[in-house]
């Protein structure tokens, strides 16, 4: 475990009025600690942040997919705190996470476990090169079903559109940030008035980092949690993600969780990923067992207790992902 240590600086912040923007919106959580909620109806967040008041010094817990959003986050971040940001935390390596690195260049040290980083170095110059040459009609396929869609369909179709619309942006200017601090296991930063812990789990994808503030009873959750929207399952590791939500509901002292998509909830949205990945799994047991074909069982309809959820491309591909694992188990 390794430790940083701030020197300490008293500061007692007000609560303020949350921030609003067509990025994201700012909640205070404690008096140190805001949330940052994406805006779904086309903004360039995509993802949820943390800003946390180190007393001289400010962390921010993850940086969006979009510079130009991670920029307006580092100016309300310092806002907020009066203090530079030095701290960055990247929670995984998806991109809708990392690539607002930029933004906080130079000046901000970037954290992450080590998979992470070594994960990024292989998928970013991959995923960028894929979107260099096909973002342009990902984003004209979007608008088009924008234009088309009706009722909620039309509300998710807003947030796709922005999310292509964020990634074609971006491309011109986009330079990767690797981090240069990488933890195994555990890493705390310590403050003041508040310190964080940063705990390495896997789930989501085989290494993500989670930020506990232990005295506020608050918990980052990074993708490991996905609140009213399917979570994509298709990196990571379903038992042990499960395992890791259960042992976050069983610590009393958490009582806040802020999602890497959707807003901040209690201890029972833990409980609802446990089920959602027991559900797919016995759905998908069943059907191996009864040698249904994979390209028959992808279709299987969503179940009435998800069918409001965003994010609902991700349940075929969820389906085929807990398809494949059950085959191995046979």
């Amino acid at each position: 475990m390794r430790k940083i240590f701030l020197i300490p600086v008293f500061l007692i912040l007000a609560f303020r009025p949350p921030h609003t923007s067509i990025n994201f919106t700012v909640q205070q959580l404690a008096p140190h600690v805001w949330a940052a909620i994406q805006n779904d109806k086309g903004g360039h967040a995509i993802c949820n942040a943390g800003i946390v008041d180190l007393g001289d010094k400010t962390l921010v817990f993850d940086a969006f997919i979009n510079p130009d959003a991670a920029k307006e986050l580092k100016q309300i971040a310092e806002q907020l705190t009066g203090h530079p940001v030095a701290f960055v935390v990247n929670s995984h390596y998806h991109d809708d996470h990392i690539r607002g690195n930029q933004a906080f260049m130079p000046g901000a040290t970037i954290i992450s476990t080590e998979w992470t980083k070594t994960e990024m170095q292989k998928a970013e110059p991959e995923e960028q090169a894929w979107a260099r040459k096909n973002i342009a009609g990902s984003l004209q396929k979007a608008k088009k079903q924008l234009n088309t869609a009706t009722g909620k369909e039309k509300e998710e179709a807003l947030m796709w559109a922005g999310y292509y619309e964020a990634i074609s942006q971006s491309l011109p200017q986009l330079k990767t940030f690797l981090p240069s601090l990488t933890f195994k296991d555990s890493l705390w930063i310590h403050g003041s008035p508040t310190e964080v812990l940063l705990i390495e789990c896997s789930g989501h994808t085989l290494s993500d980092a989670v930020m506990i503030l232990p005295h506020e009873g608050i918990a980052f959750m990074g993708d490991l949690l996905f609140v009213q929207r399917h979570p994509y399952l298709g990196d990571g590791d379903p038992d042990s993600w499960k395992k890791n939500l259960d042992k976050f509901y069983n610590d009393k002292t958490l009582k806040i969780f802020v999602p890497g998509h959707g807003p901040v909830a209690g201890k029972e949205s833990l409980q609802t990923i446990i089920t959602y990945i027991n559900d797919l799994q016995h759905l998908a047991t069943d059907a191996v067992k009864k040698g249904e074909p994979d390209s028959v069982f992808a279709k299987t309809t969503v179940p009435p207790k998800y069918k409001d959820w965003w994010y609902g491309r991700f349940y075929p591909a969820n389906l085929g992902f807990m398809y494949e694992k059950a085959k191995t188990k046979q």
